[in-house]
């Protein structure tokens, strides 16, 4: 008999005690047989509590036992060490049921103190195990969907402090990690929405809102780009942790570009229609002019036809000048001449001179709709009203600056008096010059007759097409 079974055989105390354990607890001699075990042992291992297994071997028991803790019973009996496994190790019995075992085993040694055998102490940890496990693959879910996700996410403390954010939230904000969890989520918003965010946060920190959505500029970058973002703002509370927001932004940088364009774009169009609206009354009203004054001074009708005509060609010529959209461009005296060409009664009456000035498609289209304006405005009530009446339009060229300035002067008309209100035409001209030519124009009201000086901008230099050479 071996001296644990005389201790437990002499000492009944000892041998209760161990069998009401609140632990599993086994104790085998060198061979692995049973010497004793707790009621808790037994009920672990899904037998009933009173089974006797002294003097059985462990493995005929437990025949499952999977080779790694067999090896380790081993060491144990022959090196006398002490094995452990705090974290728990997967078992499934007999029966196909896993179950997770927290374990240790120590020997225990004889009076000539050689190993006499061991004792293994067991708990089940399932329940906890999988609990762990359950966590961490719903931390692992969160953590894919956090880092992984088509927008940028961030979660920020009651304090404004940046807790953790995306890849996908540096990228938007094009700023770095470290820099953003040095500073607070304030710093990405343009100081003048600073006093509504800190608001909106406090309503939100304070359960006055569950979620905020917006569309806002932030700054972008360490240069402050703006760049606009669609922005949810939820609070989370998660017992009694303090709050914190999650931040979830999206760019939508490019969709309000498109926005802002097709406002402008319907701004033009509301603009074309106008001046639609309006050039359509000005050639009717170009075209009675011409066609009262070409008859009041031609006697013969067949002349008085072929210079009717010919005016009627020149008006057409301005509309083919105002409708070539796809032109490359033209020069500033070609788009002069075409476009006054209609409203000059005889030779001498239009003055034009200037050097090449080469304009880009749309400023070309521009510049024909203000001397359209003009002269047109001179045929209804300035100098072209009149026979004696001449026009002068003049321009200088800075090719440094890129600056074309322009004058055109009325003389010989009717005796001019400033209009008690801007017509549309005046509006035209400023707005069209303003506009596309990033310039201005002012209106002179003389008593000689009207002076107005232009100024425009031209952006880009533009130089004509190449002629295209015949391939033979």
């Amino acid at each position: 008999m071996t001296d644990v079974a005389i201790v437990l055989e002499t000492s009944p105390s000892v041998a209760i005690a161990l069998r009401h354990a609140p632990l599993g607890i086994a104790i085998f001699d060198n061979q692995m047989r049973y010497l004793a075990a707790s009621r808790q042992y037994l009920t672990d291992q899904g037998l009933p509590p009173d089974l006797s297994l002294v003097g059985r071997r462990h493995y005929e028991v437990f025949p499952e036992i999977p080779q790694y803790w067999r090896d380790c019973h081993a060491r144990v009996l022959a090196e006398g060490v002490e094995l452990r496994g705090d974290e728990g190790d997967r078992y499934v019995d007999r029966n196909g049921r896993v179950e997770w075992i927290r374990w240790s085993m120590a020997p225990w040694r004889a009076d000539d103190g050689g190993v006499g055998g061991l004792v293994l102490y067991t708990e089940v940890v399932t329940a906890g195990v999988e609990a762990r496990m359950r966590l961490e693959a719903a931390e692992a879910r969160y953590r894919a969907v956090f880092d992984q996700a088509a927008m940028g996410v961030a979660r920020v403390s009651g304090d404004g402090l940046f807790l953790e954010m995306n890849d996908r939230f540096c990228a938007i904000v094009r700023r770095d990690r470290d820099a953003l969890l040095a500073g607070r989520f304030r710093d990405l918003v343009r100081e003048e929405d600073r006093p509504a965010a800190v608001d909106q946060a406090r309503a939100l920190l304070d359960g006055e809102l569950d979620s905020f959505v917006a569309e806002r500029q932030v700054v972008s970058g360490a240069d402050g780009t703006l760049i606009w973002i669609h922005l949810t703002i939820s609070r989370v509370q998660s017992g009694d942790e303090p709050a914190y927001l999650v931040i979830i932004v999206s760019d939508i940088t490019a969709r309000k570009q498109a926005e802002f364009e097709q406002q402008h774009y319907q701004g033009q169009l509301r603009l074309l229609i106008n001046e639609l609206n309006h050039r359509v009354k000005n050639t009717l009203a170009t075209v009675q002019s011409m066609a009262a004054q070409t008859l009041k001074t031609e006697r013969d009708p067949e002349t008085a036809f072929q210079k009717f005509e010919a005016r009627l060609m020149g008006l057409s010529q301005v509309h083919d000048v105002l409708t070539r959209e796809s032109w490359h461009g033209a020069d500033l005296g070609d788009v002069a001449e075409r476009a006054l060409a209609p409203f000059t009664e005889a030779a001498g009456r239009m003055h034009i001179d200037g050097p090449p000035v080469w304009l880009a498609p749309n400023g070309a289209l521009t510049m024909a709709l203000i001397f359209h304006e003009l002269a047109t405005n001179a045929l209804k009530y300035g100098a072209l009203s009149t026979a004696a009446g001449s026009v002068s339009l003049t321009w200088t060229y800075d090719a440094q600056t890129r600056t074309l300035a322009l004058t055109w002067t009325e003389t010989g008309g009717p005796p001019v008096t400033p209009p008690t209100r801007r017509g549309f035409g005046s509006r035209l001209i400023e707005r069209s010059l303003r506009g596309e030519l990033k310039g201005a124009a002012s209106m002179d009201y003389r008593p000689e007759g009207l002076v107005c000086a232009m100024r425009a901008s031209l952006s880009d230099p533009v130089e004509p097409l190449a002629p295209t050479v015949p391939q033979t």
